[in-house]
């Protein structure tokens, strides 16, 4: 198969490929939750903001087509029925075409994505205008869309990246080891204040004028991502690793676990562990803990770090009665091999499935 650099490619308007339209008005806060996709003006997971219930006798925005952000371009290949958000100048694009296949959706949505990635808050596309915006694709010898090199270069793509998922799973299951210990309902808890837990240390201020382009991670008060929010060149006194990220602001009490070196902001607290060594599974275990904590803060009652020293945590623990870090380190292992061997699974019927379709 010809490499991308060495096909023949063409120009067309995005009008001529597809037709556009915009959802009917949708707020997710409208809905309960439940197996329905809420796409929205998002960079991140496909553009789903939350996965809903829809409304009685409501219809679905039909899948098999591209939704793309007006606020920034973002290009999104929508293979299943989902709730597109509408309504207002921000309300996503819809890109329809009978041509469109599930095996090269996403190879079209880069494409369009590059040529939209230059909309924002300040010039936002819209219905009309994204009609005249010129793509560019892989071309047969009729000058027409290579829709056939289009499904036979995304499949092996994909084929290739199923390879390195699984053997990625398969070195780190490899580390882990199961062992049978008992469920959360039958283990003791006790109270502790996370001031005797953890050490709580501040992030620094960084502007966004103040950024440089660089590869180490940037940690924000953010719910996604990781608490990534950028990667800069920077270094700074908040430089981390081994470490629990919480947010005190944005969306408080938010906690992300970081392996990595990384600077935070100032909106985020590092915590270490004062009696234990940091550990990879005890703190992703904490991650969760924090979580269920998080109903009673929000932007008008922050996780400042003096409620963070007295706020109280319920830990697993010892016959002693202190926290119970194997408890802990061996929950999250047992939890990450049971995802990894779900994973696992999942990869191997799709790989099947793209045995049949090579």
């Amino acid at each position: 198969m010809e490499r991308l650099s060495e096909k023949e490619w063409g120009e067309f308007y995005i009008g001529d490929l597809f037709s556009v339209s915009r959802p009917k008005v949708r707020n997710k806060d409208d809905y309960a939750y439940g197996d329905v996709p809420f796409v929205a003006s998002g960079a991140a997971n496909n553009g789903v903001m939350k996965c809903c219930k829809g409304k009685e006798n409501e219809v679905l925005d039909a899948g098999n087509c591209l939704t793309v952000s007006p606020v920034d371009g973002s290009t999104f290949y929508q293979p299943m029925d989902f709730l597109g958000r509408g309504g207002a100048g921000s309300s996503i694009l819809m890109l329809r075409s009978d041509s469109i296949q599930s095996d090269f959706g996403q190879f079209i949505a880069r494409a369009v994505q590059q040529t939209c990635s230059k909309y924002s808050y300040g010039h936002m596309g819209n219905k009309d205008g994204i009609k005249r915006e010129r793509v560019m694709l892989p071309v047969d010898n009729k000058g027409k869309p290579d829709y056939a090199y289009m499904t036979l270069y995304s499949t092996e793509v994909k084929w290739g990246m199923l390879m390195r998922y699984k053997n990625f799973i398969a070195g780190r299951l490899s580390q882990l080891e199961h062992k049978d210990i008992p469920a959360l309902g039958e283990k003791e808890w006790g109270e502790f204040v996370l001031g005797d837990i953890f050490t709580v240390d501040a992030g620094k201020r960084l502007e966004t004028r103040n950024k440089v382009e660089g590869n180490r991670p940037f940690i924000g008060a953010t719910d996604n991502g990781n608490g990534v929010t950028g990667f800069v060149g920077n270094d700074n006194t908040s430089k981390d690793s081994n470490v629990l990220g919480v947010n005190y602001n944005g969306a408080p009490c938010i906690a992300f676990y970081h392996p990595y070196e990384c600077i935070f902001t100032d909106d985020v607290k590092r915590l270490h562990l004062k009696n234990q060594e940091d550990n990879k599974f005890v703190l992703l275990f904490f991650t969760s803990i924090f979580a269920m904590q998080r109903v009673k803060y929000s932007y008008g009652y922050k996780f400042k770090e003096k409620r963070m020293h007295r706020q109280k945590l319920m830990l697993p623990v010892t016959d002693g009665g202190k926290p119970d870090y194997e408890y802990m380190e061996q929950y999250a292992k047992n939890m990450m091999l049971r995802k990894y061997e779900q994973y696992l699974a999942f990869i191997d019927r799709q790989s099947s499935a793209e045995e049949v379709n090579v």
